[in-house]
């Protein structure tokens, strides 16, 4: 129920970005409404019920969103529960091997000992390495990335060329992530393949390439940022699935007096005098706003939900640039026992990977580049019932897959036609190293590309909402001249993944959408 008809801003989704930029600008005084097309807060960072356990149906661990961000906002205070794994890594082979990885350096050099006395003794200066370059890396995800064609901004490409200099030895190492593959970068630290493979798993997430595709060793960098309860570079789960942190932040919100409605469906967006001033819902209501923010993809903001003849010639054709190419799938299982692997006679509490070289998992990008379903698809999965009790009832557990390669396209048939072959080819393949088949599968979730983009808008399927290679990266995400969250139309604003620094869940870009936002008085003087 709306409590009237004129806000100083409206939200255009309620996933996790919109709804930090959403409390953001609550906490500052403004009237803000969320709109959110589902019939649940979140976007993909949601909770939802599946055969009496609570699923993380889209997003399922926690690492990445930012400490700044949890600290402005409140969210422990308002409920927010972050639950660690240890061991975080465990990748299963058919010889009987296994690699896992621990919290403790020790631990995890003696497991990787096992298959490389020198990758064991190279495996702390790499990690080493990596935290120096993810530190100087992560305040520059909470700035607005400089416009290479302002004069106003060069000042700040200046101090971020110092900035860069001081990496020093490291320098190098930074225009390797941000140029090789995933692969070619790890295989200059490791020559055993159970440690290649792993690693380069963090490359390929939300990607169409394989670990061998150029660029997808910052899509690896990506994936290291993020931290647990103050410890780095690790990875958790939210007490009671992602939603928990959906409802942490909705508390902010609504302390501070937003206002939100799901059900509701956004069709257009006013422009008055080349400004925006609201919105319309496809049941025909119209909410006006001072400014309108989009936690949309570029491609529903500007493709779907705006004239084209609005837009100046060359940012409508920037924008229809933007590469959104996915093959990637998320699979729930809810299982009645425990996951065991044939491997290894413990309980997997972290996240395991199929997927034993980096050559197989080439080949199945390379099916997917064709279009077609590979045979060995490569899993990213955890069980995380096993850690937080409140999921699921005694016996039951939950596992959540990460699949790739699925291409959105497919070279014969449609998706909605071939989900049940695909359950059956993930089955098969976890079959090969766990006792799934000996256990009851009392539901399956099966998200295809299509269905990510059909159920939660994002564009080709896209997690990141557009590929996270250096061309759509910084000062050119979404495009170039408009990385400041602001866009051609006045009073309209971006703030989800499709701008910087880019996927996952973050809530980077709310924070820095809300920041500039605020910093535009003119729109909420009286």
């Amino acid at each position: 129920m709306l409590e009237n008809n004129h806000y100083d801003a409206v939200i255009i989704g309620g996933g996790h970005n919109g709804l930090v930029c959403a409390a953001y600008l609550a906490k500052h005084g403004l009237k803000v409404i969320v709109l959110e097309q589902r019939h649940i807060l979140g976007g993909a960072c949601i909770t939802e019920e599946i055969a009496g356990c609570k699923v993380s149906r889209a997003s399922y661990v926690y690492s990445l969103f930012s400490p700044k961000v949890v600290s402005d906002l409140g969210l422990i205070a308002n409920g927010l529960e972050i639950l660690e794994r240890d061991p975080p890594s465990f990748t299963p082979m058919l010889d009987g091997r296994y690699l896992i990885l621990h919290q403790d350096m020790k631990r995890s050099q003696a497991a990787i000992a096992k298959f490389s006395n020198s990758d064991a003794q190279a495996y702390p200066v790499y990690e080493a390495m990596l935290d120096r370059i993810v530190r100087f890396i992560e305040p520059i995800l909470h700035r607005t990335p400089p416009d290479f064609n302002n004069k106003r901004d060069w000042f700040k490409l200046l101090q971020l060329g110092f900035d860069t200099l001081k990496l020093k030895k490291d320098l190098p190492v930074l225009a390797e992530l941000f140029s090789l593959s995933a692969y070619d970068f790890v295989t200059k630290y490791f020559e055993s393949e159970p440690l290649i493979s792993t690693l380069c798993t963090d490359g390929i997430i939300g990607s169409i390439g394989g670990p061998m595709t150029a660029g997808t060793a910052y899509v690896l960098l990506h994936h290291v940022m993020g931290e647990v309860n103050g410890h780095r570079g690790r990875w958790g789960y939210v007490r009671g699935g992602m939603g928990g942190l959906t409802e942490a932040i909705l508390k902010t919100f609504i302390v501070h007096g937003g206002q939100y409605l799901t059900q509701a469906d956004v069709a257009k967006i006013l422009i008055r005098n080349s400004r925006a001033v609201g919105v319309v819902l496809k049941d025909g209501r119209i909410i006006n706003s001072k400014i309108v923010i989009s936690s949309a993809d570029p491609h529903n903001t500007f493709s779907v939900m705006i004239d084209p003849k609005e837009l100046p010639n060359d940012f409508e054709t920037a924008v229809n640039k933007i590469n959104y190419a996915s093959a990637t799938s998320k699979i729930n299982l809810v299982i009645d026992g425990y996951l065991q692997f044939h491997c290894y006679a413990g309980i997997v509490s972290g996240t395991f990977h199929i997927g034993e070289t980096s050559k197989e998992m080439e080949k199945a990008a390379d099916d997917a580049k064709y279009g077609r379903i590979s045979d060995n698809l490569i899993l990213e999965g955890c069980v995380p019932s096993v850690v937080d009790n409140t999921l699921a009832p005694v016996g039951r557990h939950i596992i959540s897959l990460l699949v790739q390669y699925t291409p959105y396209k497919l070279a014969d048939g449609v998706w909605s036609d071939r989900k049940s072959e695909l359950l059956l080819k993930t089955i098969d393949r976890l079959a090969l190293y766990t006792n799934i088949n000996k256990l009851g599968i009392l539901a399956a979730d099966v998200l295809t590309p299509t269905d990510l983009e059909n159920d939660f808008r994002l564009t080709g399927g896209n997690l990141f909402h557009g590929l996270m290679n250096p061309s759509q990266l910084f000062s050119f995400r979404p495009v170039s001249g408009f990385a400041d969250y602001r866009t051609p139309i006045a009073g309209l604003y971006l703030c989800g993944s499709g701008t910087h620094p880019g996927g996952g869940i973050t809530g980077i870009p709310g924070h820095n959408a809300a920041k500039e936002i605020i910093r535009d008085k003119k729109w909420f003087k009286k």
